[in-house]
């Protein structure tokens, strides 16, 4: 069992939320706060921002239809549950959809209950939902702040080794089948997890930074962005390589020998790209990417050669076919990695006092 900082951040607001109206006097209200505060803790700041106005608007919403109807109608069971479809009418005209649950919760409660005059049970719950809210963003805001820059770069660092990995190996002949169709989903879903923490990561900042800190914030997520391509491609590569196990194994030694020499130069542009993200390669270095034009026309040349091969068109043109699907691949990644370079370069290089939060590794 594992307890995370947002577990632990979670407890320590619903510790706020319960503490809090109890020494206001408001016991019957703490029930409330503690729930409010579970339904507002998010994974960014900026959400919990969002939450936090959203669910102040939507309650207090609710508090007034609440106070309307019962005052107007009573509080029988009708008229609660015909009070819940006004409001949550109210809320989906308003765009308000994603708070309708808390608010309905805090108009039943407020209409069901029975000790005091309806107005001081809706002040007194609806402050109970604005405290649990304020808490969450709060403890959000203030303790163990998520820092999804560093977990993206760890996430896209290790999908980097592993894909490296599975190159190597399909390159060398020494992958199962079976189980490389299975490590591809694994990575997928690593990828996939990429794409989660950079979208947390563009929510991440929600105030108002200076112009050039701003500036060096967008330029940080579009270099993230282009991490993310970079490892697309790197996968695409991969799985390219592991459907066509078959044709590769076919290749002359010649081709074969061309092919692994220019993706050890690519994957190890790759590997030294990360370090120089990471502070420990200069800026200008990895400029060994590029091939040569000589070399580039023997490589291209090489591959057309062999997609041109009678035996392959013989086959209704598919062998054919996967021998250029296999050089789009690596030119691909040979693209991405181009552009991740200049822009990390760049990046270094006029933003020397950046406000990356990543750690180097050890």
């Amino acid at each position: 069992m594992k307890i995370g900082a947002r577990t632990f951040k979670t407890s320590i607001a619903v510790f706020l939320a319960l503490s809090i109206p109890s020494l206001l006097g408001m016991y019957e209200a703490a029930s409330l706060a503690g729930i409010s505060v579970v339904a507002s803790m998010q994974p960014s700041v900026k959400k919990s921002y969002l939450t936090l106005r959203d669910r102040l608007v939507a309650n207090s919403i609710g508090g007034l239809v609440a106070v309307i109807m019962a005052t107007g109608f009573g509080t029988s069971f009708i008229n609660i549950s015909f009070a819940t479809a006004i409001l949550i009418a109210l809320l989906h005209q308003i765009k308000l959809n994603n708070v309708i649950g808390l608010s309905t919760m805090t108009l039943i409660i407020i209409m069901l209950s029975t000790d005091g005059d309806i107005m001081s049970n809706a002040i007194i719950r609806v402050s109970a939902t604005f405290i649990g809210v304020v808490v969450a963003f709060l403890v959000n805001r203030l303790i163990i702040p998520p820092n999804y820059e560093e977990k993206l770069f760890h996430t896209t660092n290790q999908v980097t080794d592993d894909l490296t990995r599975f190159i190597r190996v399909n390159l060398r002949k020494n992958s199962q089948y079976s189980l490389m169709r299975t490590d591809l989903q694994s990575i997928e879903q690593s990828i996939t997890e990429m794409k989660r923490l950079h979208s947390f990561l563009l929510d991440g900042e929600w105030h108002t930074f200076g112009q050039k800190k701003e500036q060096s914030f967008k330029r940080l997520l579009v270099i993230y962005r282009q991490f993310i391509r970079t490892t697309e491609s790197a996968y695409f590569l991969v799985q390219t390589l592991h459907e066509s196990e078959n044709v590769y194994n076919h290749f002359p030694d010649k081709l074969r020998i061309l092919l692994r020499e220019r993706l050890e130069t690519l994957m190890s542009a790759h590997e030294q790209i990360i370090l120089k993200w990471n502070g420990r390669i200069l800026p200008e270095e990895v400029n060994f990417i590029a091939y040569k034009s000589d070399l580039r026309k023997t490589f291209m040349r090489s591959f057309f050669t062999e997609a041109s091969l009678e035996s392959y068109l013989e086959n209704d043109y598919g062998q054919s076919n996967t021998v250029i699907h296999l050089m789009s691949a690596v030119l691909k990644y040979e693209e991405e990695l181009q552009h991740l370079n200049k822009l990390v370069s760049s990046f270094k290089t006029n933003h020397p006092d950046n406000h990356s939060k990543v750690r180097s590794l050890h």
